[in-house]
């Protein structure tokens, strides 16, 4: 019945007010199909604005955690590079006023002092406590870049051993000291054999603290490439050194540079038996 009477009632006009009627639903269907289109689209834009803050914000903090690792590996290269410059100056210096003195000819008084190559080592060791510190607030990035922290661990190991023992004994003895006016006490070099072993003990601290810069080469080649990769869309080579002997650090690699660390280092050892102490400890008190 209903739709009879609209039929009826349709019928009932004229043709420019059939087409007038037409026209103006028509007009209605398509104002709110392109409302229903402009809220879609206003959605659409909302969701890639969004989107693209939060990616924005993403790459922010990317750059922000790369800068960071840049001023504190910088800071350890620099440590490193001054400490190794004073133990070569040392170790000439030494070397050839101990081939003078045998010879009976005069020779310098080396410029080290056991206090200045102390305080030089204690920057060096705080800038590489700072490092294993970032690496520690870096394993967001990845797990397994906690082998950065087990390869300056090693550093850290060797290069206090070497200070606070070796160096106490067979440097701190060959070298100048100084009185709190300047001068310096009577000075007689040590034997050219002596020398020699201060020589050999200098190269391996050397050695050490050029261990330390390379790691922290390898460790922002891996902050570059998963930090800054995707931004460039290239990744960067890690080195290849010509000693097979010199490890490069790697993520892939770090399971198996984990456990060379711990079977082939002094360091290692050393942890292997604090934790065998350890927990021989704990099961003697357990009933």
């Amino acid at each position: 019945m209903f739709m009879y009477d609209l039929h009826l009632l349709w019928s009932g006009f004229g043709p420019e007010t059939k087409a007038a009627l037409i026209g103006a639903a028509s007009t209605i269907s398509v104002g709110i199909i392109g409302f229903g289109g402009l809220i879609l689209q206003m959605r659409s834009q909302g969701k890639q604005s969004r989107d693209a803050i939060a990616e924005n914000e993403r790459r922010r903090l990317k750059a922000a955690m790369y800068e960071d690792a840049v001023a504190v590996c910088r800071d350890l290269a620099d440590q490193a590079i001054e400490l190794a410059n004073a133990l070569r100056m040392m170790m000439l210096q030494v070397e050839y006023a101990a081939q003078a003195h045998q010879n009976g000819q005069p020779y310098d008084l080396p410029a080290a002092r056991y206090p200045v190559l102390l305080e030089k080592f204690a920057q060096f060791s705080d800038a590489a406590i700072k490092f294993v510190f970032l690496v520690e607030n870096r394993r967001v990035v990845d797990p397994r870049i906690l082998i950065f922290r087990t390869a300056m661990s090693v550093v850290l190991h060797d290069t206090r051993k070497l200070m606070h023992a070796e160096f106490a004994v067979n440097v701190m003895t060959s070298i100048p000291a100084q009185l709190p006016d300047g001068r310096a006490f009577p000075y007689t070099p040590p034997s050219v054999q002596h020398a020699a072993n201060i020589k050999q003990l200098c190269e391996r601290f050397i050695d050490a603290t050029d261990a330390a810069v390379m790691y922290t080469e390898d460790f922002m080649v891996e902050l570059q490439n998963a930090l800054l990769g995707d931004l460039f869309e290239k990744q960067v080579a890690h080195r290849k050194p010509l000693d097979p002997a010199k490890k490069v650090i790697t993520l892939e690699n770090a399971d198996e540079l984990d456990r060379w660390f711990a079977a082939s280092t002094d360091w290692g050892r050393e942890m292997a038996r604090i934790e065998a102490e350890t927990a021989a400890r704990f099961l003697a008190d357990q009933p």
